[in-house]
């Protein structure tokens, strides 16, 4: 059922969006915030980098092993990679990160120029796996804009606080003051994009405490205004004290820091809970299913995540319990001329699961064959 993955998923978008705002936020960091700090705390600011790359390049990774996993069949990773279009993004993504990581070892004299085409692809890479992928241009371009403000920002602060230590008053004093002029015009910007994202998917206020979508927001949001009301104090309360040397460390920034963490800790959360859907909506993202065929029961689920269409089926007697065994179940889902099918048996007594990967966002016609009739469904399916 859809809950049974839904904290795998979660786990690893989150900590895929850790792994990109650190790796990001080193590179920008470094090349345009706090260059003194970088040079006397390279070393810092490399485990920083590395350890972004390894975790965004480990959570992609394990990603798409999760949902191969999820197909039935693991043999499908590379075919996955290589013959659909998520996988063709996924793949520009791990080269993208590679790029950014060599960027990193200071070996390009262009890198100041080639590093931010390459950050913007990054992030729009995770834009086309998100929400924003399946709203049009408009809530895409919002998500990019939403991404990069927090990336830059967050990402920034996150480099702070792990290479402010040992640094020189003047240099950091320098850096605060670039992070400070820069946090302003990001934060409004984050700020507005997040409004509007946040207002095309609830859909209505009522929303926000009777979904869970609406709840994980509001959760997102009281830890964004712990961070601004944070970032507030530091520019101005910490930054005329550093001016006047009277700041003797940077324990605010580092506070910013971690309250950052949990803030892209629940964006990934968020980022795979699915919005309410629209009241106009007429095809389900999941169906329940309850047929009778004489003294036996065929329950379960059909529903989409994560551009998968799933089905799970159990196949019951008159009293609940499940039978030794079941016959072969057909599937078959379609959308305009493209059709999937596959044909399958229980894989442990009479309980099945087959899933397709859908290549288009949109509605599909799902048949499912049993031994006496065939059922027909209408399925949204989400990217």
């Amino acid at each position: 059922m859809p809950h049974e993955h839904d904290s795998t998923q979660s786990v690893l978008r989150a900590l895929l969006y850790v792994g990109v705002f650190m790796l990001l936020g080193g590179g920008v960091f470094a090349r345009y915030i706090g260059l003194e700090v970088a040079r006397a705390q390279r070393w810092r600011l490399w485990y920083l980098v590395s350890g972004g790359f390894l975790l965004a390049l480990g959570a992609t990774l394990y990603g798409v092993y999760h949902l191969t996993w999820m197909l039935g069949d693991t043999s499908l990773l590379l075919s996955y990679l290589l013959e659909t279009s998520q996988g063709h993004w996924l793949l520009l993504r791990m080269g993208l990160l590679l790029g950014l990581l060599l960027l990193s070892l200071g070996w390009f004299r262009l890198d100041r120029w080639l590093y931010p085409p390459l950050a913007l692809g990054l992030l729009f890479t995770l834009t086309l796996t998100s929400h924003a992928a399946g709203g049009g241009l408009v809530q895409m371009l919002a998500g990019l804009l939403h991404l990069a403000s927090g990336a830059v920002w967050g990402g920034s602060v996150l480099a702070l606080a792990v290479a402010w230590p040992g640094s020189r008053y003047d240099a950091i004093l320098r850096a605060i003051q670039r992070l400070s002029a820069l946090g302003l015009g990001a934060v409004v910007l984050l700020s507005l994009m997040g409004l509007y994202l946040s207002w095309v998917r609830l859909g209505e206020v009522a929303n926000l405490w009777s979904t869970a979508y609406g709840q994980r927001l509001l959760l997102k949001l009281g830890l964004v205004g712990l961070v601004v009301g944070l970032a507030a104090v530091n520019r101005l309360w910490l930054l005329p004290r550093l001016q006047e040397k009277r700041a003797k460390g940077l324990q605010t920034v580092s506070l910013e820091a971690a309250l950052l963490l949990g803030v892209i800790l629940a964006s990934g959360f968020l980022a795979t809970t699915e919005p309410p859907p629209p009241a106009s909506q007429a095809a389900p993202r999941l169906i329940n299913i309850a047929e009778v065929q004489g003294s036996r029961r065929y329950v379960g689920q059909l529903f989409s995540q994560g551009g998968l269409i799933h089905l799970y089926l159990d196949l019951r007697d008159a009293e609940g319990s499940l039978l030794e065994g079941g016959p072969s179940l057909r599937l078959q889902a379609q959308q305009g001329t493209q059709i999937l099918q596959e044909a399958r048996g229980p894989f442990y007594r009479s309980q099945y699961h087959l899933a397709f990967i859908a290549e288009a966002p949109g509605e599909w016609v799902v048949r499912l064959e049993l031994p006496e009739k065939t059922l027909e469904y209408i399925l949204s399916v989400a990217p």
